[in-house]
């Protein structure tokens, strides 16, 4: 194992469910509580088995694309597969080698933050696979999409993925959990949590759940304009579609 890349348990579960491996994901909470993930099946599965709002929101991409998370590059993968000329980006360079083995020819090692004036470059951002969330809080959530919205041209378009924190659907979010994000003056579906991947533990990170009502009124006032919702069951994720205001 690469000294480099000790911590990323996710870029590891990755790489080797693109070579074939079968073992799954843990979730641990800051407080302990864990739950076995979704393993291969949903992380690099063919575009068949998608859930069905993603399956449409991939008919709402337009010129060229950014997807923003990008895992094992399924999404781009998709996208070029389609003939649109689709960049993958990842903060873990081991997430990045995974979409490459998958077949992803453009790729780019590139937290959200360090995206920086070059998402001003494409015509659509991709937020799937839950990555409305990546932003971990509320501020920085609103802070990004803003300075997105400055730097994309009148008529680009987003495309961002949650699931509601009220509906069963999110990995280790409880009641109880919701409860203490309430007296802590947190949204509901605030996480702080870590990845574990045989045996490698990830550093801990920030992640946010958003219902469809939440994040209609994130987005307000950031440039953004609400297009459309893509939805499935009350546990499954939704895709919103946000278009620039000109």
């Amino acid at each position: 194992m690469d000294g480099i890349d000790r911590g990323d348990a996710f870029g590891h579960a990755l790489l080797d469910w693109v070579r074939g491996g079968t073992d799954p994901e843990v979730h641990e909470r800051e407080d302990g509580y864990l739950e076995v993930g979704a393993g291969p099946e949903l992380y690099v599965a063919p575009f068949e088995d998608w859930p069905a709002p993603e399956q449409r929101a991939m008919a709402r991409v337009r010129g060229r694309a950014l997807d923003v998370g990008c895992g094992s590059g399924r999404v781009a993968l998709h996208l070029q597969n389609l003939g649109i000329d689709a960049v993958a980006a990842d903060a873990s360079p081991l997430a990045v080698r995974a979409a490459r083995a998958k077949g992803v020819r453009r790729t780019r090692v590139a937290s959200v933050q360090s995206l920086g004036a070059s998402v001003g470059s494409f015509d659509t951002v991709l937020l799937m696979g839950n990555n409305a969330g990546i932003f971990g809080s509320p501020q920085r959530l609103r802070s990004t999409l803003g300075q997105w919205a400055r730097r994309m041209h009148g008529g680009a378009r987003l495309i961002a993925e949650s699931t509601s924190p009220y509906g069963g659907g999110v990995p280790v979010l409880d009641p109880a959990y919701r409860r203490l994000n309430r007296t802590r003056g947190k949204m509901a579906g605030q996480l702080r949590l870590r990845v574990r991947y045989r045996q490698v533990a990830s550093a801990w990170f920030s992640w946010l759940f958003v219902s469809e009502r939440e994040l209609r009124s994130l987005v307000e006032g950031t440039g953004w304009a609400w297009s459309e919702v893509l939805t499935g069951e009350p546990e499954e994720a939704f895709v919103a579609v946000l278009d620039k205001r000109c």
